[in-house]
């Protein structure tokens, strides 16, 4: 079946049954809902996912409007969520990593209110959220998993929204790269040294910068002795991350 079209959608990809990519195999497993539940949970919880993948890089998960039906978590790979701005432009609203829930924006709505695409080749579990549901109302530890992560999800958001909304262009790009840093520091990395899975059009997209304030506050962020280019891709932290509340403190003089 072919999957060349970037606008394809899950549908088109067949669950993979036995395949490499299962939970032993998955990247972000100890972040997983079922993480830490008892066997029984966590079988009941296997019946109803369904592995999809790979989708390719620019490959559409789920497109803006579509009824919402499932949550999805990264197996392996990155994700991105855009919408359209009233004025036509396409606008990064989120990035998700090995691990990370996402769709759950949806809830309540009953239409995803965005689209997602794959960043790179990336596997997927789909969590249909009406078994979920019932899963969850004979669980109350799965439901407390679920509620924090919603939780987490809106804390995020407003966070990230107070940054964009508020900081110069020095501390967003900071702020971001720190907590990129620490989604993806898991003990198996070098120090201080990220990978940047998405583009810098996208990345400064989210941050409500125009690509060209993007790449001039890099280079001097560069100059200024925060960050070492290491390749198109990857970044070094020259500085320490700082914890808690002294991220907010933590560059003063970056402008």
């Amino acid at each position: 079946m072919g999957r060349n079209s970037k606008t394809c959608t899950h549908k088109s990809h067949l669950h993979l049954i036995n395949a490499d990519n299962n939970c032993k195999h998955c990247q972000g497993a100890q972040l997983c809902l079922s993480f830490g539940l008892d066997q029984k949970s966590v079988d009941e919880f296997k019946d109803i996912i369904r592995e999809h993948g790979p989708y390719s890089p620019g490959e559409h998960i789920y497109a803006t409007h579509e009824n919402f039906t499932s949550l999805y978590s990264i197996q392996s790979g990155s994700v991105k969520t855009e919408t359209v701005t009233i004025d036509g432009r396409q606008s990064v609203m989120g990035f998700y990593l090995s691990g990370d829930l996402f769709g759950i924006d949806a809830i309540g709505s009953k239409q995803y209110p965005n689209t997602a695409v794959a960043m790179e080749t990336t596997w997927l579990c789909e969590i249909p959220y009406e078994p979920l549901l019932e899963i969850c109302s004979h669980d109350p530890r799965l439901q407390h998993k679920l509620i924090d992560t919603l939780g987490s999800k809106i804390h995020s958001d407003e966070y990230s929204w107070k940054v964009v909304r508020n900081e110069s262009a020095g501390r967003r790009v900071m702020h971001f790269l720190y907590q990129l840093y620490e989604r993806q520091s898991k003990g198996d990395i070098s120090p201080h040294r990220l990978t940047l899975p998405m583009s810098k059009q996208d990345l400064a997209s989210f941050l409500g910068l125009t690509p060209e304030s993007f790449s001039r506050t890099l280079t001097q962020l560069q100059q200024d002795g925060y960050i070492v280019k290491e390749s198109h891709k990857v970044l070094i932290l020259t500085k320490e991350p700082p914890q808690g509340d002294a991220l907010h403190s933590a560059f003063p003089e970056i402008k």
